[in-house]
């Protein structure tokens, strides 16, 4: 089987030299007009926007069948998803541009969900399924003028399929993998009668796993560590009107399995993890104005049995939106909208209710392509129930210089709101801290090139963090600043009607200043876990039009991690982790009419030994196939 592999990547690395041809087709170009919603709440296409987008669109996902949201993710330029290729009982940790986690919002369908009793409110993209996407917009840099709080590293916007044109349409999948992984999904859409569009899906996966944790090397053997996944999602269009539709929305996902007890050490623990999030969206159009209202609500529930017993926390988030837009002439629109949020954790007979709330009016000025100059300003004003008021503000510029070359820049503002543990915990509480404030400035560049069939892109970025909350001797502070910079350079080459290729190399570096007692500063590099240098790099080929054929690969290099020894007191140790290459391949082969796909799926194809968190294990070659279909 190795063998066998190992020729059909060798194959595929000789394949664009033997397919491509001196120029491409003139319909074998990037799409620029597909529209973007997340960079400025207004419908705009790639070429309009004044910030860089990336774009990961249905067939893209369905070409990803084998993987998960943070695999998918993880293979994106300026993100590194850590502990995706590690056991599925382990949480997978997303950081953006060299940011910690908390940093990064996670919406679904420009909503925001939220964990607050999560760490940093932090929310666990294993509650995530991608049977129910039909794209996913990725926007880098602070986007809190928009967003509001934890969008200080960026926002990754999880776009739902809608119904469709038919009265009733079906689609599946159905897997079979390594550790005795089983993936099915079905989805139904369709219309009833013209003013209804319902979409529904259900997905379930299980599998046996292998051990988190990483065996010392001792005689004893550490048991697997394996879950299983339920989510379900379903959405009705209801067509009040020809310009009015009202949208409601049910989002639930239960996932459960075994973990260990850290870093070389084995446990038979048990966690569940729960997500249920209900909401309604309204859209209003008619001619230049646009109105769009909308309210969700996201309880997660996790529980973690060990044998120091049961600790069981659960979160409460409701956010309601309304924001409307409206164009004056051919090159000005008007954004403006009212947000409010609350958070909560439920009290016991031992702790009271935590809660706080944010409630933020903001607005966007956008100027499109004035004699190719596009801009837009924003601000926006943030009043929390306990520390008071901040504001944020963001402007970004971009200029065609010629018809497919745009320069670009933004600077903006951010913030992240202190956690109700932070504010009101059992440890260290302080209910006076200010939230995290942050500075992000960028510039680069893109140009689409042979008629338009290649993209080239660069840019540069800094991001400065004051007041972060830190725990020490006197509890949560707001106290040491932190300062990550880095260069993104991407390609993406439409070779011929049968061959796509791209290419992407990132350098991350970041350091944070730690402030003394007596006003002494000590500054030092601290991105864990995330290495300076990072390189990823696909060819997908289409053999045939029913033949398709991918691999993809990526590099990271040397990376710090911390270790807190047991044998020595629990004291820290740094560690490096080594650099590592890893190779995927997958293929796909469609028949009747394009209805059925059968495909597979190998990752980690040469079998690398890796590291991504020091003591936990990372899977061998993995592999899946599996049916897709749509009737």
């Amino acid at each position: 089987m190795s063998k066998i592999l190992i020729s059909l990547f060798g194959a595929l690395l000789f394949a664009p030299a033997v397919l491509a041809q001196p120029a491409p087709a003139a319909t074998d170009t990037l799409n620029l007009d597909q529209i973007v919603i997340t960079a400025s709440k207004i419908p705009l296409s790639q070429r309009e926007t004044t910030k860089p987008v990336i774009i990961i669109n249905r067939a893209e996902i369905e070409r990803n069948s084998g993987r998960d949201i943070s695999q998918i993710l993880n293979q994106q330029s300026g993100i590194r998803v850590n502990d995706a290729y590690g056991a599925p009982s382990n949480g997978r940790i997303l950081y953006m541009q060299g940011a910690a986690a908390q940093n990064t919002l996670i919406l679904v369908d420009g909503f925001p969900i939220s964990d607050p009793s999560g760490v940093g409110g932090l929310f666990d993209l294993r509650l995530l399924p991608t049977n129910n996407l039909e794209r996913i917009e990725v926007l880098k840099g602070s986007q809190s003028t928009l967003y509001g709080t934890d969008a200080i590293a960026g926002v990754v916007n999880l776009i739902t399929r809608s119904g469709g044109e038919e009265p009733i349409s079906g689609t599946g999948r159905l897997s079979y993998g390594s550790y005795n992984t089983l993936n099915g999904n079905l989805g139904v859409n369709g219309t009833a009668g013209n003013r209804v569009r319902y979409s529904l899906h259900y997905n379930r996966e299980t599998s046996d796993g292998f051990s988190a944790a990483r065996n010392p090397g001792t005689p004893e053997t550490f048991g697997d560590d394996g879950y299983e996944l339920n989510a379900f999602y379903g959405k009705t269009d209801f067509l009040i009107t020809e310009n009015l539709t009202v949208s409601p929305f049910l989002n639930y996902s239960s996932n459960k399995g075994d973990y260990d007890a850290g870093s070389f050490e084995d446990a038979d623990n048990f966690y569940t993890l729960e997500m249920l999030n209900p909401g309604l969206q309204a859209q209003y159009a008619n001619g230049s104005f646009r109105l769009n209202a909308g309210y969700n609500y996201t309880r997660t529930a996790r529980s973690f049995e060990s044998q120091f017993g049961m600790n069981e926390f659960e979160g409460r988030f409701h956010n309601a939106d309304i924001f409307g837009n409206y164009q004056f002439g051919d090159y000005v629109q008007m954004l403006a909208g009212f947000n409010f949020q609350e958070f909560s954790i439920p009290g016991n007979e031992d702790i009271a209710e935590r809660d706080a709330s944010i409630i933020s009016p903001y607005s966007t000025l956008y100027l499109k392509n004035l004699r190719g100059f596009s801009a837009e300003l924003g601000y926006r004003l943030n009043n929390h129930s306990e520390y008071g008021n901040n504001s944020t503000f963001s402007f970004s510029p971009s200029f065609n210089v010629v018809e497919n070359v745009k320069v670009y820049g933004s600077i903006s503002t951010g913030f992240k709101a202190p956690t109700l543990d932070e504010l009101f915990g059992p440890f260290g509480a302080n209910p006076e801290l200010d939230p995290q404030r942050s500075l992000y400035v960028n510039a680069g560049i893109e140009a689409y090139l042979i008629d338009q069939s290649l993209k080239l892109s660069a840019q540069y970025f800094n991001r400065e963090i004051d007041d972060l909350i830190i725990f020490s001797t006197q509890g949560y502070i707001n106290r040491d600043k932190q300062n990550d910079y880095g260069i993104e350079l991407t390609a993406d080459w439409i070779v011929s009607s049968r061959v796509q290729t791209g290419f992407w190399y990132n350098f991350v570096d970041g350091e944070i200043t730690t402030i003394g007692d007596d006003g002494s500063q000590l500054t030092q590099g601290n991105l864990i876990r995330r290495p300076k240098h990072s390189t990823g790099i696909q060819a997908g080929v289409a053999v045939t039009d029913q033949f398709y054929i991918r691999v993809d690969g990526e590099y990271n290099g040397e990376r710090q991690d911390l270790f807190f020894n047991p044998a020595n007191n629990f004291a820290q140790e740094d560690i490096t982790l080594d650099a590592y290459t890893l190779v995927n391949l997958y293929a796909e082969y469609k028949l009747k009419n394009n209805r059925f796909t059968l495909f597979g799926d190998v990752k980690n194809l040469f079998n690398t030994d890796f590291t991504e968190v020091y003591g936990f294990n990372t899977t061998g070659i993995a592999i899946k196939g599996g049916l897709r279909f749509s009737i």
